[in-house]
């Protein structure tokens, strides 16, 4: 391997699956311009001259992926009714707790 390509891997060596959500949290402080992002990391993604809407549609998934919010808000639905039936449940159980004393 020629020295070059050694200093490459060398460059790149931190980059592999096992940190890519942590590279990926810092790419999306370096396209907000998050000011505690550290200049290493500016640096290096200023210096990869790629096109940031490549990289964010990347991030995003496909575009026939299931929307992410209709997801969130069918869980939200679905813990709020989950909220609602407990609720419902105590009221029931105090009622007849209620009415079991007054039959006694």
């Amino acid at each position: 391997m020629s020295s070059s390509k050694n200093l490459d891997a060398k460059k790149t060596s931190f980059l592999n699956k096992s940190n890519s959500a942590f590279i990926e949290q810092m790419y999306l402080k370096f396209i907000n311009k998050d000011p505690e992002l550290p200049q290493s990391w500016k640096d290096y993604f200023k210096d990869l001259n790629e096109d940031s809407n490549l990289i964010i549609n990347e991030i995003n998934g496909p575009s026939w992926q299931r929307n992410k919010k209709l997801i969130k808000m069918k869980l939200k639905k679905k813990i709020l009714l989950k909220k609602k039936n407990m609720i419902q449940s105590k009221i029931l159980t105090n009622r007849i707790e209620t009415l079991s004393e007054q039959l006694h």
